[in-house]
């Protein structure tokens, strides 16, 4: 090994000690007024990025569920207008006895009466009643009420009472509370 004897002069260890102060205040001083500030943008800038990026991963994964939340909200509305020709929204009485005389004539029974009457309101809808006169054979009025429950809209009947039937041509009258729906949404 080579023996390193340097001798230097007091002069030489000044400028040297001078040297190697400003060398760590010059590093120091890059440190904390560029190097520092910059590393914390960085890293800011590298978190605002990731977080951007989960922003989009996220909206990436919803917009590819559009289309399925579309076919759920177009199967919803179409069952919500299903649901509402069987309990509208609105009382519609000229919809109600149109729809009565309509059922009475192809059952072959004599609409008589048909008068709105009371309601009933209840938690979600309200009950419309309507007094209702008919008239016909006994099978025909059968066949009449069969229709009516089988209609769209929701009926219920109560009440019915039945008159004796006309010994020459059969026919008797039956009174009843034709009841319909009203939903209060």
């Amino acid at each position: 090994m080579a023996n390193l004897n340097i001798n230097l002069s007091k002069e030489q260890q000044k400028v040297f000690a001078i040297g190697g102060v400003m060398l760590i205040a010059t590093s120091v001083v890059y440190y904390k007024f560029f190097w520092s500030p910059y590393s914390k943008k960085i890293v800011e800038a590298q978190k605002q990025n990731e977080e951007i990026e989960a922003k989009i991963e996220k909206a990436k994964f919803q917009a590819s569920r559009l289309p399925q939340l579309e076919a759920t909200l177009n199967r919803l509305n179409e069952q919500a207008q299903e649901a509402e020709k069987r309990l509208p929204k609105k009382k519609s009485v000229p919809e109600i006895l149109v729809t009565v005389s309509d059922l009475a004539e192809k059952a072959r029974v004599s609409l008589i009466s048909f008068a709105p009457g009371g309601n009933s309101n209840k938690q979600f809808f309200t009950e419309l009643f309507y007094p209702v006169q008919v008239k016909g054979a006994y099978h025909s009025i059968g066949r009449f009420l069969a229709a009516l429950a089988l209609e769209e809209r929701i009926f219920n009947i109560q009440n019915v009472t039945y008159s004796e039937p006309a010994p020459e041509t059969g026919e008797m009258t039956v009174n009843f509370m034709l009841i319909s729906y009203q939903y209060k949404g």
